[in-house]
């Protein structure tokens, strides 16, 4: 039943890209772009422990409008381990973990009023081996535009993992959401923006997003052998954005990691523990080239 929904959307995809290739025209939706990602966040306390951790987080992505692969990695950097709820005291619990994604998505012009996005995905997301650690994700969202400027949405994103499977609603209101210049922004959940347009280049913005994810953990870990970790945070960063030129964009943001919750799994499954780690502040610095 979980994985029907995945293949429901993956077939409404194959089916709307035709059309939409007849509207934006095909090689405009094929023109791939890179970019690469790094973002810091800085030492943080458990709740409740004494120790703590600080992160760094490297992204490489290529995709196009139809289609589109990543590879992440994050390293760790363990501090007080005698003071953490979890590992030995003396080695550090998790050094990196990896995560590749890939992801299709088509927008969908039904009139000049309503827009249909559907997005699927799978991933991988590890510390050592990737047995069980597959997941799949579908987010699929209809739009109505009210006027040239203002548009509301909603609709569903979900995402399964052998452990744990998360359902929630799409709703938000936006404002010249595509315009470039002046105000933008677009409230709601599970992203909230807003945007000002410096001039056409350049974009000063604030966010707030919620992701969530699950870590299948090494045969050694030193948290839970063979275990998982399911993470949820609420991310928030103020930046600027700067388009050099129609191929070369270049972003830079403060963070500050509102929330960060996580829970232990046991290799079958069962919840052992949960924990949060305390907000902390980061940088992050993403450049973007289209070919």
């Amino acid at each position: 039943m979980k994985f029907s929904l995945f293949l429901i959307m993956f077939f409404l995809y194959v089916l709307s890209a035709g059309e939409l290739l007849k509207k934006e025209g095909l090689q405009k939706m094929i023109q791939p772009k890179a970019s690469l990602q790094t973002a810091y966040l800085s030492d943080a306390t458990l709740s409740g422990y004494e120790g703590s951790v600080e992160v760094l987080k490297n992204r490489l992505a290529i995709n196009n409008k139809i289609a589109g692969f990543s590879y992440t990695n994050w390293a760790f950097q363990w501090n007080k381990l005698a003071g953490l709820p979890f590992g030995d005291g003396v080695h550090s619990p998790l050094k990196q973990m990896h995560s590749f994604k890939a992801n299709a998505n088509i927008p969908y012009f039904i009139n000049e009023k309503w827009f249909w996005l559907n997005s699927v995905s799978i991933k991988s997301t590890f510390e050592k081996e990737t047995q069980n650690s597959y997941g799949a994700g579908v987010f699929s969202f209809v739009s109505y535009k009210i006027d040239d400027e203002h548009a509301i949405q909603f609709g569903a994103f979900g995402n399964y993992y052998p452990i744990s499977t998360l359902a929630l609603p799409v709703i938000s209101y936006s404002y010249r959401a595509r315009q470039s210049d002046g105000f933008k922004f677009i409230l709601g959940f599970p992203r909230t923006y807003v945007g000002y347009h410096v001039n056409e280049d350049a974009l000063v913005r604030f966010g707030v997003v919620f992701s969530q994810s699950v870590i299948r953990l090494s045969q050694t870990s030193g948290i839970e052998e063979s275990g998982f970790i399911e993470a949820k945070d609420y991310m928030s960063n103020l930046g600027i954005s700067y388009e050099f030129n129609s191929k070369f964009n270049v972003e830079s943001d403060l963070l500050y990691s509102v929330k960060r919750d996580f829970k232990l799994y046991s290799k079958d499954g069962d919840e052992l523990n949960s924990y949060s780690i305390n907000p902390s502040l980061g940088v992050n610095f993403k450049i973007t080239y289209l070919f």
